[in-house]
């Protein structure tokens, strides 16, 4: 695993992120509800993984080292899940007028799962920015959690 940037912190605005959406937040279009943006109580962010962590410019290669990743902490994957692309530029836009700062992705990173990401800035009474995230997932920019 290449890392485009050394060290942690803010991913730039054109990076992206995958956020693991289970079936029941997925719609009959295949495209993630705003179910699979909302926070639970008492977290403080929501998760997803830092795409350019594993490679530059290769979609299916990022996703494989995200399966690969959540596989390799334990996390059970189910058939009709899928992952949400995010460019947190545009991610950050769409939510621009629905919080009082904005948004912010920040790489985690964890022994098992490098890539881990939070998406801060939101809490879980913000349905509204929920619903632009998952908006602001472009049709070709979800992919099976499992293939």
């Amino acid at each position: 695993m290449a890392s485009s940037q050394s060290g942690y912190g803010e991913l730039p605005a054109r990076d992206s992120v995958a956020r693991y959406c289970r079936p029941r937040a997925v719609l009959s279009d295949g495209r993630p509800a705003r179910a699979a943006f909302m926070l639970r109580p008492g977290e403080a962010y929501l998760s997803a993984n830092w795409l350019e962590y594993f490679h530059a410019d290769d979609r299916p290669a990022q996703l494989d080292g995200v399966r690969q990743a959540l596989a390799g902490k334990g996390f059970r994957m189910g058939r009709a899940a899928r992952f949400a692309v995010l460019n947190v530029g545009v991610a950050v836009d769409a939510c621009r007028d629905l919080v009082e700062a904005p948004i912010r992705f920040i790489a985690l990173g964890e022994p098992q799962d490098p890539s881990h990401t939070g998406i801060y800035g939101y809490t879980v009474h913000d349905a509204a920015v929920a619903a632009a995230l998952a908006g602001a997932v472009v049709a070709d920019g979800v992919y099976p959690a499992i293939i």
